[in-house]
C-alpha cells in the first residue's frame, strides 16, 4: 500500500493526465469516443476520490497551493513553539527545586509524543503531528542538557547520537522531511565527532576535520537505496549531498587538519579538482536518473569550485575586470554546451 507522499504523486499524474486529455488538440489528435472518454473520466474521478478518502491528499492546484502554506506555517509554529518553550525554561528555571527539574524535563517530551500520537491519528495530513513532534524533539534535547548539568555530567558525542536517533524515529513515525533533516545533520555531527575523538582529540573539535563529514555524508548519500520508504530517498542524497560539497569546499578554501601528507597549496587544489570531478559526475547521474534536486546540486557545487580555480589561477594575473569577463564568457560557453546536451535528451 503506498504511502501519503506516493498517493499524492499519483494523485498528481492523474489530474495532469485529465487536464492534458480535456485540452482540444490533444483530443483532436487522438480522437476517442464519447464512450472511452466517459470511462476515463468515471475512473480518473473514481481514483482522485478514492485517494483523497484514503490519504487526504490534494486533488486540485488551489488545495496544494493550500497545503505547501500549511507546511510552512507548521514548520514555523512548531520552531517558534520550541523556542519559547526553551526561553520559558530559561526564565523560571531557577524558582525550581532539583526534582521540580529533572521530572518537567523528562515529562515534556513525553507530553509533546503523546500529542503528536493523539493528532496522528486524527488527521491524515499530519500537520499538527509535525509540529508537535518538533516540539518533542526540542524538549528532548532540552531534557539531556539539563539533566546533565543538574547532576554535573561531562558533556560527550553520545547526546548528538541521542538527538539524531530521537529526530529520525519521530521523522520516520510521521513522515516529517523537515525533522529528518535535522536528525541526519545530528547524527552526521555524532560520527564526525566520534570519529575525532576515537583518534584521541577533543570531541567538539570536528569541525576542524572536514574530511570526517565528507566520509558521513557520502554514506548518507547512499543510503537510499536501503530504505523501504522511497519518499525520503531525495532527502537523504539532497542532505548527503550538501553536506559532502561543504565539506569539500572547507578543504578546499580553509586551512583545515587533513590526512593528505601534502602542503597547504596542494591539499587545496587535490581538493577543488575533486570538487569539479564529483560534482560535474553528480549533474550527470541527476540527468540519467532524473534526480532534479542532485541535478541542481551538483551544478551549484561545479560552479562554485569552477569559479574557486579560476580566481587561483587568474585573479593575480589580470585585473579585476578582465578576470570577471572572461569567467562571464564561460558561463556564457558553458550555458550553449548545456543547452545543446539539453537538446540531445
Amino acid at each position: 500500500m503506498p504511502d501519503r507522499s506516493e498517493a499524492q504523486s499519483l494523485a498528481d499524474r492523474i489530474r495532469t493526465l485529465r487536464a492534458e486529455l480535456s485540452d482540444p488538440e490533444v483530443s483532436r489528435i487522438l480522437q476517442l469516443t464519447d464512450e472511452q472518454q466517459r470511462r476515463f473520466h468515471a475512473w480518473a474521478e473514481q481514483s482522485l476520490t478514492g485517494l483523497e478518502r484514503d490519504f487526504d491528499v490534494d486533488t486540485t492546484v488551489t488545495q496544494a497551493s493550500l497545503s505547501w502554506g500549511m507546511r510552512l506555517a507548521a514548520t514555523l509554529g512548531g520552531v517558534a513553539l520550541s523556542a519559547a518553550l526553551i526561553l520559558l525554561f530559561e526564565r523560571y528555571w531557577g524558582n525550581f527545586e532539583t526534582w521540580m527539574q529533572v521530572v518537567c524535563v523528562m515529562a515534556l517530551p513525553l507530553l509533546c509524543l503523546a500529542g503528536a500520537e493523539y493528532a496522528s491519528k486524527r488527521e491524515r495530513t499530519l500537520y499538527f503531528a509535525g509540529l508537535l513532534s518538533l516540539m518533542s524533539l526540542a524538549a528532548f534535547v532540552l531534557n539531556l542538557y539539563i539533566v546533565g548539568q543538574v547532576f554535573n555530567v561531562t558533556p560527550s558525542e553520545g547526546a548528538l547520537l541521542a538527538w539524531g536517533s530521537y529526530a529520525l524515529a519521530l521523522a520516520w513515525r510521521y513522515g516529517q522531511r523537515f525533522i529528518l533533516v535535522l536528525g541526519l545533520l545530528l547524527l552526521i555531527s555524532y560520527g564526525c565527532a566520534a570519529l575525532t575523538a576515537s583518534f584521541g582529540y577533543y570531541w567538539l573539535d570536528f569541525y576542524a576535520r572536514p574530511e570526517h563529514a565528507a566520509l558521513i555524508a557520502a554514506l548518507v548519500w547512499g543510503a537510499p537505496r536501503y530504505l523501504r520508504r522511497p519518499s525520503f530517498a531525495p532527502v537523504y542524497r539532497a542532505t548527503g549531498a550538501i553536506v559532502f560539497f561543504l565539506a569539500i569546499t572547507a578543504l578546499a578554501e580553509g586551512r583545515p587538519v587533513t590526512y593528505l601528507p601534502f602542503d597547504l597549496k596542494t591539499v587545496q587544489t587535490v581538493y577543488e579538482t575533486l570538487g569539479l570531478l564529483l560534482a560535474g559526475g553528480l549533474v550527470w547521474l541527476g540527468i540519467r536518473r532524473r534526480w532534479d534536486i542532485q541535478v541542481s546540486i551538483g551544478a551549484i557545487a561545479f560552479s562554485t569550485f569552477l569559479l574557486f580555480r579560476f580566481h587561483s589561477w587568474w585573479w593575480d594575473l589580470m585585473p579585476a575586470w578582465l578576470f570577471f569577463a572572461i569567467v562571464g564568457s564561460i558561463g556564457v560557453g558553458l550555458l550553449a554546451a548545456l543547452k545543446i546536451i539539453r537538446r540531445r535528451t
